[in-house]
């Protein structure tokens, strides 16, 4: 290595520098051309090579590495050169680093590009993504993986900007922006003729001008509800459950036909019932077991039954065999029914109720978040600036964070959990068959409970833990909502741009990257690809985009309104 080139915009400017005539490195950004646009976020990876140019003026080569480790060896390998003392490895080493490294001829070259870039940052916080963790037996968390035990992305290629994700027991949906649904996991609960282990898009045969606008996921089946009061499900239908007035599965979304004309505007799924919330009224079907249909028996019902005792009520949460609902006038009540074995309806016993019932703990407290698991409960309340999180029902593997957790270890009636009422002011909640998950403001997603499979998303070896814990590793990701299925959980989060060291295959064609097979991100689905695979160009008007972007196959197809229909992973 005798020589380094670079490529300027500035045709009058060099363009090569010998090893030779480097009179010196200074580390960080201390030349006058870094000064007119300091970064602070990338001083520790900048360095600059002071040379004398062809007309013998003294000049400098301006540099930002992309990541610390291409920094280090960078500037390690041209200080040997300049002493004629590098070993073999640092030269291999450089090859294997080289591929990103960002050069400019000057910050004039950074100041436009980071100009540019900071305006696509800023689109792209107005798109979601997605990272998942826990069991994937089925597929349900998308990858080939039988399980992630911390927080990995889903690779979804395209302009797919994820409004809201659901788990089931062993599947996922995931809602689009636009409207548009996407499954994976079990075929008994997606529909499909197979386990699928990718999000796939299906067709839902919406009345006219209707937008699907939410999601939910029961043990095998599905609901969703349109902008115009709607609902649709499909799936496994043995109890009823799907609101059709028969116990024949759908492979596709269908049209639950309601008694009274009614505007639907929440929905939720327990194991095998299912829930709907329509002018503050609730309506309840499938199977009746442990009266979690709230009707005063154990019967199932095929079709939408109205539950008489209740009225103004403004939210509803299902676990696996129970319910709790609440309302905000003329007070502030929740009320809970069905399963009741472990206290989850909060009532002070273990006694099933076939009807809704007060929970004398909430009254007259304003309720911003609930959540329910196979059998335990939790709830979040507002007073005063601050927030309690309560918890109420089974803490077998520590999902309550409350006391002593172990087979048979139980809260019958809702207590405030220690771990989460330090100031950290949760604002949402969310329940998986055996584990919690927890929201705060400040962008923090803590976790307890049973961690078999990695649906804690923690790296450690503890099968489960019985405080909430801190997922280190989603801290500067800003999450924006959680979500849990039986054994697995998801993260929403703001698009970002994936960092170069976090991928060393390409994530379409899987191939290594090296000196000669470089790094190329897509503008669109900031995933990582080879030249091969990511060599189209097109504007990308979403992401304010309007010159020739570099985008991968998947997205180009669907940009340019080529795409079929199917798999959207890389």
């Amino acid at each position: 290595m005798k020589s380094i080139e670079w490529i300027s915009r500035d045709k009058g400017k060099d363009t090569k520098v010998e090893i030779s005539k480097i009179s010196k490195i200074t580390f960080g950004q201390k030349t006058q051309k870094f000064q007119r646009l300091s970064r602070s976020d990338v001083d520790n990876r900048s360095f600059s090579l002071w040379y004398t140019d062809r007309e013998g003026k003294s000049d400098t080569l301006d540099l930002v590495c992309a990541t610390d480790l291409q920094y280090k060896t960078w500037t390690t390998t041209i200080s040997k050169l300049k002493r004629r003392s590098v070993p073999k490895s640092i030269i291999d080493s450089l090859a294997n680093t080289s591929n990103n490294l960002n050069l400019s001829a000057g910050p004039d070259l950074l100041a436009a590009s980071t100009k540019h870039f900071n305006k696509y940052e800023q689109a792209l916080q107005d798109v979601n993504v997605i990272y998942r963790f826990g069991s994937n037996t089925w597929g349900q968390l998308g990858g080939k993986n039988k399980m992630e035990k911390s927080p990995v992305l889903l690779h979804i290629q395209g302009s797919y900007d994820i409004n809201e994700i659901d788990g089931g027991w062993s599947h996922s949906l995931l809602l689009m922006s636009d409207g548009s649904l996407a499954q994976m996991g079990r075929k008994i609960a997606t529909g499909f003729d197979h386990d699928v282990s990718s999000p796939v898009l299906i067709d839902v045969n919406l009345v006219e001008g209707s937008v699907t606008e939410q999601a939910s996921c029961g043990r095998s089946h599905n609901a969703i509800g349109t902008d115009d009061g709607k609902v649709y499900t499909w799936g496994n239908n043995f109890f009823g459950q799907l609101g059709h007035g028969d116990r024949m599965d759908r492979k596709t979304p269908m049209i639950v036909e309601l008694k009274t004309q009614v505007m639907i505007r929440d929905i939720a799924c327990g194991y095998d019932f299912t829930c709907a919330l329509g002018d503050c009224q609730l309506f309840t079907w499938g199977s009746g077991k442990y009266g979690v249909l709230g009707h005063g028996d154990e019967k199932d019902r095929l079709s939408p039954c109205l539950i008489e005792d209740l009225d103004s009520i403004t939210g509803m949460a299902c676990g696996g065999h129970h319910v709790l609902a609440w309302s905000r006038k003329p007070a502030e009540l929740v009320y809970s029914w069905g399963l009741n074995s472990s206290g989850q309806l909060g009532h002070g016993n273990s006694k099933s109720a076939f009807s809704p019932r007060l929970i004398p703990t909430f009254s007259n407290k304003h309720i911003i978040s609930v959540a329910c698991g196979a059998g335990h409960s939790l709830a979040v309340t507002f007073t005063n600036e601050s927030s309690l999180t309560y918890a109420c029902g089974s803490n077998a593997f520590g999902q309550l964070a409350l006391g002593q957790c172990g087979q048979g270890a139980k809260v019958l009636t809702p207590m405030a959990i220690p771990s989460l009422s330090t100031g950290l002011r949760i604002q949402e909640v969310a329940c998986g068959s055996m584990h919690s998950l927890a929201r705060s403001e400040s962008g923090e997603v803590f976790s307890s409970g049973c961690n078999a499979f990695g649906q804690l998303g923690l790296e450690t070896k503890d099968r489960f833990l019985n405080r909430f814990t801190a997922i280190t590793s989603l801290k500067d990701k800003n999450p924006r909502a959680i979500a849990c299925g039986g054994m697995h959980s998801f993260v929403m989060c703001p698009k970002k741009w994936i960092k170069d060291e976090e991928v060393t295959n390409c994530m379409k064609c899987k191939a290594v990257f090296t000196f000669m097979r470089r790094k190329h991100h897509c503008r669109n689905c900031c995933l990582i690809f080879c030249n091969e695979c990511s060599s189209k160009r097109i504007a990308i008007l979403h992401l304010k985009l309007k010159g020739p972007q570099r985008v991968c196959e998947a997205c180009y197809s669907q940009i340019s309104g080529h795409s079929s229909r199917n798999s959207l992973r890389g």
